[in-house]
């Protein structure tokens, strides 16, 4: 009875099967582009994209898959814009020992991942730095589309340079000598070269000179970053910053980067003020006025708090996305490593004053950066960072919902939260004509929403349906303990 329920399953959702077009009638349209929801609206789908959208009836044929929309809101699909999908919560990116020692739940945990993005809308992802497992990602038969970056580093900088064994160093392929001519093999122009014909959508930098106060690592030097920056503009591949530092926030902007990647939690000298102070705002104005790309990822900070938190694993939505086995592990006292780390990092000091440090007083300061940005009327994008650190706080697909409504919290508008979701990221990597907006032409990745998300950001957790590619599944399908998943599982088998 079993293997017929799931076969049957597979007929309702293998593309192979599916209706040749969609039409969803009568429903509310909520998209950037538009000045305000459109009521009553038709949207007909076809060949995977949005074919017309319209205030008429619009004409089916028998083989039309017809949607009543009159209670519901259709969406552009959510972009999260930093992910990083060879990273499992709770053992890092698949090549430190606790993930070789649990081989079978990190490979559990690779299979329901891109469904966990999907149960939350997540229809887009950027992934700054794609590590070893990404083609996991890739090869399941149903998965948000995928875009990534590839990672520029020298022997001596981070990430690199913290890296102690082979496995981990060779997730690093692209690895620049400088001060050597443009025809070198691992000159900043054929680095560059090779990456953009690797099929990469953009390029990743660090700069991140240490932890907290320390600043052991050097960085690439300013002649490199130039050489990177001129060989990527023909190529059109964006320059994404890692930084959360003031000082690393200036050298950023200096080496002209597309994109910084982080908010601005750690402010250096100005650690003690509660307001953003003038250098500071310095700094916030030039990046405004270099039209440079902010993400706030304010889940990293949360991540690390809420881990020294009691029962941080035992959040209900987590059953939703994260397989029941990997939960269960996480009580275990080998899933404590990485809290033991942060202990020690703090000198022993009680978990409770931890996790106030990281969800009050840093979180806190990349809210003020935030509400600064925001009171300037600054466009953000919407990038989580997932998981953010080893934390296994952060759950795949929760952890995107849980950064739009921090932006929320923070005082963001939902007008903003929208256009940071979809249009803004489009726009800033480059594939705004397929995406970003219910608009005709554009790829059918929708979500169908039971509430308007310009009304509550817990709009994006009430899904009705997904729509990727045109093909239409029930948000139920993905959660990690349904029926209905097991099923999608086997088809990437």
């Amino acid at each position: 009875m079993r293997k017929h329920i799931l076969i049957a399953i597979l007929f309702l959702h293998y593309p192979t099967f599916a209706k040749e077009s969609v039409l969803i009638e009568n429903v509310t349209v909520v998209s950037s582009h538009l000045q305000g929801p459109l009521q009553k609206a038709h949207v007909l789908i076809s060949d995977g994209r949005i074919k017309t959208v319209s205030s008429s009836n619009i004409k089916k044929t028998v083989d039309t898959q017809v949607i009543d929309g009159t209670t519901l809101y259709l969406a552009p699909g959510i972009m999260d814009s930093h992910v990083h999908v060879s990273s499992i919560p709770g053992m890092g990116f698949g090549v430190e020992p606790v993930a070789q020692k649990n081989g079978a739940l990190a490979e559990d945990y690779y299979k329901q991942q891109p469904y966990s993005f999907l149960y939350y809308g997540i229809t887009q992802v950027v992934d700054p730095n794609p590590g070893l497992e990404w083609t996991k990602f890739t090869s399941s038969k149903v998965h948000p589309d995928y875009y990534r970056c590839e990672v520029i580093t020298a022997r001596s900088t981070f990430p690199l340079v913290e890296k102690n064994d082979e496995l981990s160093k060779s997730m690093f392929s692209y690895i620049v000598e400088q001060d050597v001519a443009e025809t070198a093999l691992n000159s900043p122009e054929k680095i560059v070269k090779r990456i953009a014909e690797s099929g990469a959508s953009c390029i990743k930098v660090y700069f991140e000179d240490g932890y907290g106060d320390e600043s052991q690592w050097p960085l690439l030097s300013d002649d490199t970053l130039k050489r990177i920056r001129k060989s990527a503009l023909p190529h059109k591949l964006p320059l994404v910053a890692h930084a959360n530092a003031l000082d690393m926030y200036q050298r950023a902007i200096d080496a002209e980067v597309d994109v910084i990647a982080h908010g601005l939690w750690n402010w250096g000298e100005f650690w003690r003020e509660t307001e953003v102070s003038k250098p500071m705002h310095g700094v916030i104005n030039q990046l405004m006025s270099k039209s440079i790309g902010y993400m706030p990822t304010q889940r990293v900070i949360a991540g690390l708090g809420e881990l020294m938190l009691h029962n941080s694993h035992g959040i209900p939505e987590f059953s939703k996305v994260t397989p029941k086995e990997l939960l269960e592990w996480y009580k275990q006292p080998s899933a404590q490593w990485f809290k033991e780390e942060l202990r020690a990092g703090f000198d022993e000091l009680p978990d409770e004053v931890i996790a106030r440090i990281f969800l009050k007083d840093r979180m806190g300061k990349g809210n003020k950066i935030l509400q600064t940005l925001t009171e300037a009327g600054y466009p953000l994008l919407l990038g989580s960072d997932f998981p953010g650190s080893p934390s296994f706080s952060n759950q795949p697909g929760l952890t995107t919902f849980l950064e739009m409504k921090a932006m929320a919290d923070a005082g963001v508008s939902l007008v903003a939260i929208l256009a940071a979701a979809t249009i803004n990221n489009a726009r800033q990597f480059n594939i705004d004509k397929d995406y970003g907006t219910v608009e005709v032409g554009k790829v059918a990745n929708l979500l169908l929403l039971k509430q308007n998300p310009l009304t509550t950001v817990d709009a994006w957790s009430h899904i009705h349906q997904v729509i990727l590619h045109g093909e239409v599944f029930d948000r139920t399908d993905f959660a990690a303990d349904t029926m209905a998943n097991k099923a999608l599982q086997q088809t990437s088998r």
